[in-house]
């Protein structure tokens, strides 16, 4: 079986670094490049003009230099298709994702949403999110055979999330079809026919949306939605289309990223059977796997910025204006920061939160905590319910540039443990 870590073998086999995220052999697997990348070009002009940056070091300060923007409008130098320009028409009339704002408007919505989206508030979901996963685990043991993806990884985020904002369980298959046409909007790689199902999906989502938040400001509950309804700063709350791109952007990049995490990781896991092993049979890892996973093979793999300013990054002065991309994925991988070890799955690597998975500054991932939660449970559950659990056929993968994880992945569980 071809391992994803076996990065030495194929790295002699590249003769140049470049960043090509339409060549099917980087979307597979992109860590022979990044390390080349790393080696010999890590502030590298592709050939869409943009610059990527590889190293741990230059990702960080890009990350975290307030002198940087992520709001669009400010490249708009770059030609788009028509069918990016009816993608951004048809939301006109819907404020940006706290994604592409920068500060001021950015922290002041960050604030808001920071008071209920706390670690201690995500900490409370522990236990339903146990008892979802365990539900979900017996109701998988009567099939055996599974898609790893379709009916485990997609499903645990989904509920959980839906659960935390207290919506009626009737309604989750409609909102899940809504949002999961949303999720390719992410990506610089949709297509026309992706467009037309993106604007439906989210005409849907925002009519649904707009219901709900009716509904729960007339009868409030203990729910995250409620507290999102409720929560004000200096007087000022969140508007209505606010809490509306909130709720979506939730739904659709909070939960991607968590299926990746699920899939990526235990495809990692079952990869390197000694770490496998650790993980069924030492719980006090639990604290750091789902760092470590998220590490070893990052769900989000690059998050971009353009410069308002000049940098200078690996030696190499670049100017204001440059549109930089990080690659997140190459970062935590590169040996300059995490020494000898950084291509190798270690599930017991204390400084694994030191990774940029979620990113840094302050961009960083609001939903970090409730991801890291969910994905320890999933996962860790998972393989002591299923300690016999088999790759049946190799994982197809998604083809997204950003969101990378695995669209299909067939498992055999083998005999189910009760872990009572």
């Amino acid at each position: 079986m071809k391992q994803e870590n076996d990065i030495d073998a194929e790295t002699e086999q590249l003769v140049e670094a470049s960043w090509n995220p339409f060549d099917p052999d980087f979307l597979i697997n992109p860590y022979p490049q990044y390390q080349l990348l790393r080696d010999q070009d890590p502030v590298h002009r592709t050939a869409f003009g943009n610059l990527v940056v590889t190293r741990f070091d230059d990702v960080f300060e890009v990350l975290r230099n307030p002198n940087t923007s992520v709001e669009r409008d400010r490249a708009g130098v770059i030609e788009m298709p028509e069918h990016i320009k009816k993608l951004q028409e048809s939301s006109m009339d819907r404020p940006p994702s706290i994604l592409m704002l920068d500060p001021p408007e950015h922290t002041r919505l960050r604030k808001l949403v920071q008071r209920t989206f706390t670690p201690r508030g995500i900490e409370k979901m522990r236990h339903v999110t146990t008892e979802l996963v365990d539900d979900l685990l017996d109701q998988l043991a009567e099939k055996r055979e599974i898609d790893l993806i379709k009916d485990f990884s997609f499903v645990v985020p989904f509920v959980v999330i839906h659960s935390m904002l207290g919506l009626p369980d009737a309604d989750m298959l409609n909102v899940r079809e809504w949002s999961q046409t949303l999720v390719q909007t992410l990506e610089p790689n949709i297509t026309p026919e992706q467009v037309d199902a993106a604007i439906w999906g989210g005409t849907q989502l925002n009519e649904y949306l707009t219901e709900a938040l009716a509904w729960k400001r007339t009868t409030p509950g203990d729910d995250l939605l409620s507290d999102l309804i409720a929560v004000e700063e200096g007087g000022e709350g969140l508007t209505e289309q606010e809490l509306i791109s909130m709720i979506s952007l939730l739904f659709v990049a909070g939960h991607e990223t968590t299926v990746n995490l699920i899939g990526n990781g235990t495809h990692s896991l079952l990869n390197n059977p000694d770490q496998f092993k650790l993980v069924l049979n030492d719980p006090s890892i639990d604290s750091t796997i789902a760092d470590e996973l998220l590490r070893f093979d990052s769900p989000v793999q690059n998050s971009g910025r353009q410069l308002l300013e000049d940098m200078e990054l690996s030696g190499i002065h670049v100017q204001a204006g440059e549109i930089v991309l990080t690659a997140l994925g190459s970062a935590n991988r590169d040996p300059r920061f995490w020494g000898d070890s950084a291509h190798l799955l270690d599930v017991k690597r204390q400084d694994a939160a030191r990774h940029v998975s979620f990113g840094s500054g302050v961009h960083y991932c609001l939903g970090a905590a409730l991801a890291k939660m969910e994905g320890e449970i999933a996962i860790t559950r998972l393989i002591r319910r299923f300690p016999e659990i088999a790759i049946t056929d190799e994982p197809t993968f998604n083809s997204r540039i950003i969101l990378r994880g695995r669209e299909k992945f067939p498992i055999d569980l083998g005999i189910p443990v009760n872990l009572n």
